[in-house]
């Protein structure tokens, strides 16, 4: 039984765009000073490019009174500004090289800690967080959001700070040259920046629902893959169809709007640059008219708008970048603000359990508040002893599990093994003394002994006499390279056998408990009964819990545990359950009228 309300569907409210750009840049830690050293280098060669125009300024002047005096032209003094203006701009062409260097390099260091960030996260997060994640959603933060911000997060700051530079540098040295001049040259501009902010106000929300429906189709995607064969059963192909095309086209549309956003602020900030060298033209041709000016300021006037537009313009591109990493960034941030497990560190360790002695006392949980699962479980279990768990769907069997291995955390109550109460022990050394074989059996992408070992050191035959004990041997020397054959999502290997493989895994395991939650449901009945054969010699030397279905296989159990509604209704041995003719007895007799 899992929490009934998905995580994400309580919409939790994201913070605005300048809070969330300016937590990336204070947690992507020391490789911000990498961005500070791009900045600063851009400054500098921003700061040349503005002090250039004044020496074409005076170039030009000196050629245009040459004309119109006719006195003799300083050649020197022309060519000594000429290669002042070339070294200049040399040098600023290089700083700007320099720079473009170190802010992408920026940019591959944030996305790799935003990836290890994720990746520490996801093992922090309590499994009752987990159970309410859409694992497409979640793939998407790591994938999709993280690329985002490797991809253009430096190069946002970086290019926004210099930007900003640029613009007010060329508008201060516009002021010194000609006040008037600069007046009629940047209204223009100011109007087309006031339209961009607008536009970038009011088109946000739609990078942020960009990025949320990618997720939304990333978890469509994810459950229809793993869950294709029940969806062809179904004949639910249109179904999921219909709904990938819904979110699909929700996608599409908020994809095609911010694209348009995106490609129409510099086609708006290219329009008024040009509308602005039009105004400096005419109104500086009029003040040279009226000898106010020189041709030279005009040149030079030129050139600072370009300056003061160009980085409007790049601005417009950066805004729309630093939309899409915001969105990414408060994805991700999101998901680190999800509460995590207790810190463990001031734990002592443990030697871990050696005799296996359990005890459930006054244990009250649930997974929603107000809504208790189990209620005041008072159990004892002795070192070497089978206990079967039964009773219907939904009773709270694999939650009782999930509370030995700490899993989820109690309500009230205490659950004590070897006498220490698991809320002094570290998970790590709670889970060090279970050994856990599931329904669903779980392999990665490795050799049959990777999944075996874990990464311990165990014997070959060990591991061979466990294969053989499962009936899997036969299997797995026919493979080509027998234990250390690599298995992969296209690998033929059979649910059953999955499963045998995991048995293998907890048999090599020398733990004082055991958990076995429906261990042999994908195990033919031929194969089962040798398995079960082998797993009860396991169970002699630990304390198990079984988690059954099939009442058949816990028959011989020390004591059946027979769970309704979280309350324990009956306990005993199979005889005498059966005898009492209680809710067990029913629960017994329909399996094997089923059965007939």
């Amino acid at each position: 039984m899992s929490p009934p309300e998905p995580l994400w569907s309580k919409g939790i409210k994201a913070d605005n765009l300048s809070k969330t750009m300016g937590r990336l840049f204070r947690y992507i830690g020391k490789y911000r000073y990498l961005i500070y050293a791009g900045v600063l280098i851009s400054m500098v060669s921003s700061a040349i490019v503005l002090i250039a125009p004044q020496y074409l300024n005076d170039v030009v002047n000196m050629i245009s009174h040459h004309i119109s005096t006719g006195e003799p032209m300083d050649i020197d003094g022309i060519a000594r500004l000429i290669l002042i203006l070339v070294g200049l701009y040399s040098l600023a062409a290089v700083l700007r090289a320099v720079s473009g260097y170190i802010i992408p390099s920026a940019s591959e260091y944030n996305g790799n800690v935003m990836r290890k960030g994720l990746g520490e996260k996801i093992t922090k997060l309590p499994l009752s967080i987990i159970d309410r994640m859409s694992i497409g959603d979640v793939m998407s933060r790591f994938t999709n959001d993280a690329e985002n911000i490797r991809w253009q997060s430096a190069e946002c700051i970086a290019h926004t700070i210099s930007a900003l530079i640029m613009i007010f540098g060329s508008l201060i040295m516009m002021f010194m040259m000609e006040w008037r001049l600069a007046v009629v040259s940047i209204i223009p501009t100011v109007i087309g920046f006031v339209l961009v902010f607008v536009i970038v106000r009011t088109s946000q929300p739609r990078f942020k629902k960009q990025a949320k429906n990618m997720g939304r189709a990333n978890g469509l995607v994810e459950e229809t893959y793993y869950g294709l064969e029940v969806v062809n059963s179904y004949n639910g192909r249109e179904d999921v169809r219909r709904r990938f095309e819904e979110i699909n086209e929700e996608l599409f549309h908020d994809s095609f709007v911010t694209r348009f956003i995106s490609g129409s602020m510099p086609l708006i900030t290219g329009f008024i640059s040009n509308l602005s060298y039009v105004i400096v033209c005419i109104v500086g041709s009029m003040l040279v008219l009226e000898n106010v000016i020189g041709f030279g300021t005009i040149v030079a006037f030129i050139i600072y708008v370009k300056e003061f537009s160009e980085p409007l313009n790049r601005l417009s591109h950066t805004l729309a970048s630093i939309q899409n990493v915001g969105a990414s960034a408060e994805r991700i941030f999101e998901f680190f603000d999800l509460p995590e497990m207790e810190d463990e560190s001031s734990k002592e360790r443990t030697e871990g359990v050696r005799k296996g002695r359990v005890v459930f006392k006054d244990v009250c949980f649930s997974y929603v508040p107000g809504k208790e699962i189990i209620h005041n479980l008072n159990l004892t279990v002795e070192p070497g002893q089978k206990i079967a768990i039964v009773g219907p769907t939904g009773a709270g069997k694999t939650t009782i599990a999930n509370l030995l291995m700490r899993f989820y955390e109690l309500d009230s109550g205490s659950i004590t093994l070897d006498g220490v109460d698991l809320r002094d022990m570290t998970r790590e050394d709670v889970h060090n003394s279970f050994c856990m074989i599931l329904q669903d059996s779980w392999m990665f992408n490795g050799s049959i002994r990777d999944n075996i070992t874990f990464g311990r050191d165990i014997p070959d035959d060990e591991i061979l006499r466990a294969c053989e004990a499962v009936g899997i041997l036969d299997f797995i020397k026919a493979l080509p390279d027998g234990l250390d054959t690599v298995l992969s999502e296209g690998e033929s290997i059979s649910a059953g056998q999955r499963q045998q493989v995991n048995m293998v895994r907890a048999m090599v395991r020398n733990t004082p408990l055991l958990i076995l939650d429906e261990a042999t449901s994908a195990i033919d009945s031929a194969t089962e009964k040798r398995v079960q054969r082998s797993m009860d010699e396991i169970m002699d030397s630990r304390t198990s819990f079984v988690i059954a279905h099939r009442l058949s296989t816990i028959e011989d159990a020390d004591n059946i545990l027979v769970i309704r509604n979280g309350d324990i209704v009956e306990q005993g041995r199979h005889d005498e359950l059966i005898r009492r003719n209680g809710f067990y007895r029913e629960l017994y007799d329909s399996q094997f009228e089923d059965c007939e």
